[in-house]
C-alpha cells in the first residue's frame, strides 16, 4: 500500500512540473507574438507615411508640368541658394489650401533654369522641377521626385 502512495505523489508531481513547463513556453511565445505585432503595425503606419509622400511627390511634378513653361517661374535665389517654395498637406495627402502654415506633410518645390542661351522664351531652354516631401519638422524626407521640362512651344 505504501508503495500505490509513492506512485500517486509522483505522478502528481510530474504533472504539476509538466504544467509549469508548458506555461513557460506559452509564455515566452506569446511575448514574441505580441513583439512582432507591434513591430507590424510600425511597419504598416510607416509604410502608409511613406507612399503619402510619394503620391504628394508626384502630384506635385504633375501640377507643376501642368503649368505652361513660359509661366512656370524659378525659384527665388538667396545666398546663392534656390529658395523653395513650401506647400503644406494633412496627414492623407490633401492640400490644405494657399494658407496654410502647418501641417502633416511638407512639399518643397523649387525651380531652377538649366538652360536658358539667349534670355528669351524659346525652344531651347530647359527647367528643373524638384519637389522633396518632409515631414512637419522636416526631419525625415518621405520622397524626392526631380524632371526636366522644356520650353516645347507656346
Amino acid at each position: 500500500m505504501r508503495a500505490l502512495r509513492t506512485r500517486r505523489s509522483s505522478t502528481s508531481a510530474t504533472t504539476l512540473t509538466e504544467v509549469l513547463v508548458a506555461t513557460m513556453i506559452l509564455a515566452i511565445v506569446a511575448g514574441g507574438a505580441i513583439a512582432s505585432w507591434s513591430l507590424s503595425s510600425r511597419a504598416a503606419a510607416s509604410k502608409r507615411a511613406v507612399e503619402i509622400g510619394n503620391s504628394i511627390a508626384v502630384q506635385e511634378i504633375e501640377r507643376l508640368k501642368a503649368i505652361r513653361y513660359p509661366y512656370l517661374t524659378p525659384s527665388p535665389i538667396q545666398g546663392g541658394q534656390s529658395v523653395p517654395t513650401v506647400r503644406w498637406f494633412d496627414k492623407l495627402g490633401n492640400w490644405l489650401g494657399p494658407s496654410a502654415s502647418t501641417g502633416d506633410f511638407q512639399a518643397r518645390e523649387t525651380i531652377t533654369v538649366i538652360i536658358d542661351r539667349d534670355g528669351e522664351a524659346n525652344s531651347e531652354d530647359l527647367k528643373e522641377i524638384i519637389v522633396e516631401v518632409w515631414d512637419a519638422s522636416q526631419t525625415r524626407m518621405f520622397e524626392r521626385a526631380r524632371t526636366l521640362i522644356t520650353f516645347g512651344g507656346v
